[in-house]
């Protein structure tokens, strides 16, 4: 049996025995080495060249954050974030899956590892999903496209998960100033964490970004991310409905009731989009849309972290091209320019 050789990196003695007792059960697992902070994490990232990182973000002498960074930079190791649900631990959580980490589990704020303990099974399936995740290193710049110069009546639906906020990053750098469709987003992440993706993707400067509630309807210019832990659908009129149902495909929000409400409204005006991130959630969805009428692109392999979504809504028919990330928002603009933008 081959092994996923694991690296613990926590300032806190009692949450790093409470991972290593979680981790060490697991057949498959080995423990090879802890860290006290981000220095001692470097320092054994290179000696030690683990399989996987599981790396606190808020540590002394060097940041799980200037940790991962210096890691990214001779390495392609993947790291798994352990946060806490602060406002200071969650935009600096959102800036390390931008900077390369592949996931994160929230921690108690008190670092109760009673409490901690309850996560194991959250805990052990990231760190078993680690062996699908593909690290690769972000273009320094984006290729940005040109805004189209006819209005358009479309709306676009975007599904993101593992590795969703940097590839929103990418996207989003690409788009140009004042792409006037209203857009939706659904990006799988707990509670507490979309107030910063959105907050982040604004500070790019192209398509403003808010976190969706109660009352809000779709808007021209305007992106609205899902709030964690809460399903969006939209009604007819453009306003936007939530609720805290039964989890779906394992997530919640789930993108197949947003694909799925808006393709059953807008029809051919819908462009989904399916980005990196593992199951299968939004494939039914991006089925329904293009049974609608509209267009559906997936990120392709050679950029997700994952190819887990996109490639099931693929599969069943639900994509009428790929790109990489880089690609996709001249796919999306050429699409609102009327124009055809497809693959072989």
């Amino acid at each position: 049996m081959i092994k996923t050789r694991i690296l613990i990196a926590d300032d806190s003695p009692l949450i790093r025995q409470v991972l290593v007792d979680i981790l060490s059960k697991e057949v498959d697992f080995e423990i090879i080495g802890q860290a006290r902070d981000g220095v001692e994490a470097v320092e054994l990232a290179r000696q030690l060249r683990p399989d996987v990182i599981t790396m606190d973000v808020e540590m002394p002498r060097k940041s799980g954050l200037e940790a991962l960074r210096e890691i990214m930079s001779f390495s392609q190791i993947p790291v798994l974030m352990i946060s806490t649900k602060t406002s200071s631990a969650s935009s600096t959580t959102i800036a390390a899956l931008e900077a390369g980490a592949y996931d994160f589990v929230c921690k108690p704020s008190n670092s109760d590892p009673k409490t901690l303990k309850l996560l194991s099974g959250e805990v052990v399936s990231k760190v078993r999903a680690s062996r699908s995740v593909k690290i690769f290193k972000a273009r320094t710049t984006s290729v940005v496209a040109k805004a189209p110069t006819r209005i358009s009546e479309k709306i676009i639906l975007i599904a993101a998960s593992t590795g969703g906020p940097r590839a929103l990053t990418t996207l989003f750098e690409s788009f140009p100033k004042g792409l006037d469709v209203p857009m939706l987003i659904v990006q799988h992440i707990p509670e507490g964490f979309t107030a910063s993706i959105a907050a982040r993707l604004t500070s790019l400067g192209t398509v403003p970004v808010r976190e969706a509630k109660p009352g809000s309807r779709l808007e021209k210019g305007v992106a609205l991310l899902a709030p964690g832990g809460v399903h969006m659908r939209v009604a007819s009129g453009g306003e936007l409905t939530f609720d805290v149902g039964p989890k779906v495909h394992g997530v919640r929000p789930a993108a197949d009731h947003m694909f799925l409400s808006a393709a059953s409204i807008f029809g051919s005006k819908c462009v989904g989009i399916v980005l990196t991130g593992m199951g299968k959630d939004g494939a039914a969805g991006a089925l329904s849309i293009r049974q609608a009428g509209g267009i559906v692109f997936g990120e392709s392999e050679e950029t997700c972290a994952i190819y887990g979504m996109p490639k099931v809504a693929k599969e069943i028919g639900g994509v009428d091209a790929e790109f990489p990330i880089h690609q996709m928002g001249q796919a999306i603009v050429a699409t609102l320019r009327g124009e055809k933008k497809n693959v072989a």
